[in-house]
């Protein structure tokens, strides 16, 4: 799949987005990189949920398909949102929360965003996301590329990613990868599949993303 980019050619010093395709300097945060590119294409003091502005500083970045059910880190998939919406939102989609606001009462509301929670375990209870099937594809575990050395890793958050895929037997999110299969977002599904001996992972593949090793 493709991500949304800016339609002109940009150069900074961590990336270039160059006739479409958007070019990443190796070694650099993926995620810091597509949020500035979200809050370029996007504004940064107005949130998209309850249609205020707000000072930069009260304004972040959400996931419309949340993260702990499979939304990814890609620009179609964020939105500047206000702290306070972010944080009533939680863990629902970006059309849950909207019908959510709609709901005339709090008891009503309450009762909502405790079906959603329901919903969300049954959905992972099964290792299902809520994200659109069309942007997964499996792809092999040896074919992934990454610039990450296992050591470099954070133990924690390795135990973490394993105990998820333990007690669901899938991975919260899709790992992201560039065209050429390189690793961006997900390095620690990576390295739980292969030591779980997973063979074959969903990913995102990005296809107007590419790492420059030089």
């Amino acid at each position: 799949m493709n991500i949304t980019l800016p339609t002109e050619n940009l150069r900074t010093k961590d990336f270039l987005i160059k006739d479409g395709i958007l070019y990443l300097r190796y070694g650099q945060s993926y995620q810091n990189i597509i949020y500035a590119l979200t809050y370029f294409m996007k504004g940064r003091n107005f949130c998209y949920y309850c249609r205020k502005f707000f000072p930069r500083n009260e304004i972040n970045i959400d996931h419309m398909y949340p993260r702990s059910t499979g939304g990814p880190t890609i620009p179609q998939n964020l939105i500047p949102s206000c702290k306070g919406c972010n944080t009533e939102k939680a863990d629902m989609t970006k059309s849950q929360f909207l019908h959510y606001l709609s709901l005339g009462t709090e008891s009503e509301k309450l009762l909502y965003a405790s079906k959603m929670r329901t919903l969300k375990e049954g959905f992972k209870s099964i290792g299902m996301y809520e994200i659109p099937i069309e942007w997964i594809t499996p792809v092999k575990v040896c074919n992934i590329h990454t610039s990450i050395d296992f050591a470099d890793i954070i133990y924690a958050k390795f135990q973490k990613v394993k105990a998820y895929y333990k007690e669901h037997h899938s991975f919260q999110h899709p790992i992201i990868l560039d065209r050429n299969l390189y690793s961006l977002d997900g390095f620690y599904i990576l390295f739980v599949a292969k030591a779980c001996e997973v063979p074959v992972i969903p990913a995102i593949i990005l296809d107007n993303v590419e790492i420059r090793h030089n």
